[in-house]
């Protein structure tokens, strides 16, 4: 059996599109209710830029990979003779 490396990107894509959904929730619930303080702001700050390494990252690391290779699973792996 085998099928394109690139479903483990869509797969990928998906997780990060719903984590993008959650984030924005949570940024503006940040935003509504912490900005009141300074530990509040800087908190944000800090989720947003800790985000935006993260995603950069995972880009800089996942633009290197062929995507159009193909994964072989359980080939040839009934076809060998038993040992005894």
């Amino acid at each position: 059996m085998t099928f394109p490396l690139y479903y483990f990107l869509l797969i990928y894509l998906l997780f990060i599109l719903l984590w993008l959904i959650f984030s924005l929730v949570a940024v503006y619930h940040m935003i509504k209710f912490s900005f009141k303080n300074f530990t509040g702001f800087f908190a944000t700050f800090i989720f947003i830029g800790v985000s935006i390494f993260i995603l950069m990252e995972s880009y800089n690391y996942l633009s290197r990979i062929d995507w159009e290779m193909n994964v072989i699973v359980f080939e040839n792996m009934f076809n060998h003779k038993l040992p005894f």
